[in-house]
């Protein structure tokens, strides 16, 4: 029993330790990893990014906005008297003006913002991966909070892109939104109930997505938003790279929204996606994003051109809108924004997204198991591509999910849906990975 309560009380002193706000001092600025940290324990928190790297001394860090709301407050939103299968622009319009009101001047430091806060999911920080001991995951860095997002192999944002780019994203929640995490994820101390994972109507989020790719090779991105990122130099899942962060220029490309709105009668959600165009007229970046579409189903039933590759219209499709404007094309001037391929038989799908899936079709499959496994987003294999993409991998992953948090069955295994959050699933995944790792390194006392 002294045993028993010696390990427990060991772990729990270590989860608290963790997730303390820390002030740390950088000790080898030259390598972008500390040997030693300084650490400051104020009150309990989720940590606001990676510790395994340190910011320079003085430095206005990333803080997570986790002061989450306690009562939820049902308002009513102007994209709500918007129809957005007949007017899917007015109606991205509205909730992107929604999204920005505020956050621009604060640098999108959401809990900063003067008309209303904004909320991040927690344990985006650190998702446990490591070789040889040497972190190279996806793990949030300390300037922006921005976390690790699928990387672009060559060519497939623009023409002239003959290397493969780096994209890094920051996701926020407004105030319903921020009311459901706070019942998710309680305490830092306490695991999460993905059980409470029901978005309230009127949620929204949104991401901005950036790229390390520069003006030669992705000309369309001229005079876009700029920011510092502590990010990798190369894909650190690569051999014979350098894979420790720098403070690297990275550049706007995409934004995504999401909205819980009842009308959408088989999901409960509606997502949307921006691109930027630096051919644009507008004065501002924002009025330089250009609507890639605008989802609200999976079109589960539709197989049509789910092996046809590129950026195409499938006029099949009825439950998006496509902007077709943004269609590759050998005549189209190359230095005006474009899209080299959609989602799975023409589906939503961003520029910086993986071109086998879609917007509504992964987040549906957001969910975890009892262990904090993550649902696989498909039956795929390393080797699986739109041409030989199977038909069970499709029944699967393009099913329609209800919103809330429901149990869903793969392969023998349960899994509770978060609400279309890839946010919350991913977090509770991290948060599992890490319990297990304190646990082993304390067993075999480390």
């Amino acid at each position: 029993m002294k045993q028993k309560f010696s390990f427990l009380s060991t772990l729990i002193l270590l989860i608290i330790l963790f997730s303390c706000k820390q002030s740390i001092q950088n000790i080898n600025p030259s390598k972008g990893i500390s040997t030693t940290k300084k650490i400051t324990y104020t009150q309990s928190l989720f940590p606001s990014y990676n510790a395994n790297y340190t910011p320079p001394s003085g430095m206005k860090t990333f803080e997570l906005s986790q002061d989450y709301p306690k009562t939820l407050v049902v308002e009513n939103y102007p994209w709500q008297s918007i129809d957005f299968k007949k007017e899917p622009e007015l109606y991205m319009q509205t909730v992107l003006n929604y999204c920005l009101e505020g956050n621009r001047e604060v640098d999108f430091r959401g809990q900063e913002n003067k008309i209303r806060k904004w909320y991040h999911a927690p344990w985006l920080d650190d998702d446990g991966k490591y070789l040889n001991k040497e972190y190279i995951g996806n793990g949030r860095e300390y300037i922006h909070g921005l976390t690790r997002e699928f990387a672009t192999p060559k060519y497939k944002i623009h023409d002239q892109q003959d290397i493969e780019l780096e994209n890094w994203a920051v996701g926020m929640y407004n105030a319903p939104g921020g009311y459901t995490i706070g019942q998710v994820w309680p305490a830092p101390n306490q695991n999460p109930a993905p059980g409470k994972s029901n978005f309230p109507e009127g949620t929204v989020s949104f991401k901005l997505l950036f790229t390390d790719g520069t003006l030669s090779k992705v000309p369309f991105l001229k005079n876009t938003l700029e920011w510092k990122a502590n990010i990798y130099s190369y894909n650190p899942n690569a051999e014979c790279t350098d894979k420790t962060r720098t403070d690297r220029t990275v550049r706007l490309l995409q934004i995504d929204i999401a909205i819980k709105d009842k009308r959408a009668l088989k999901t409960g959600w509606v997502y949307g996606t921006f691109m930027y165009d630096g051919s644009g007229k507008g004065k501002t970046v924002w009025d330089r994003m250009v609507p890639v579409g605008l989802s609200w189903g999976n079109d589960s039933g539709i197989t049509k051109d789910i092996h046809r590759d590129g950026a195409f219209i499938n006029e099949e499709l009825k439950e998006s809108f496509i902007n077709a404007s943004l269609i590759h094309s050998e005549k189209k001037d190359k230095t005006a924004a474009y899209l080299k391929y959609h989602g799975l038989g023409g589906r939503l799908n961003g520029p910086i997204d993986n071109s086998i899936s879609s917007c509504i079709s992964c987040h549906g499959n957001a969910s975890v198991s009892s262990k904090g496994v993550t649902l696989p987003l498909g039956d795929f294999k390393a080797s699986t591509t739109r041409l030989n993409y199977s038909p069970e991998s499709f029944n699967q992953f393009f099913m329609d999910v209800p919103s809330g948090a429901n149990v869903i069955k793969f392969k023998e295994e349960e899994y509770t849906t978060t609400d279309y959050s890839l946010q919350i699933s991913t977090g509770i995944r991290n948060y599992y990975v890490n319990k297990r790792a304190l646990a082993n390194r304390l067993k075999q006392g480390n």
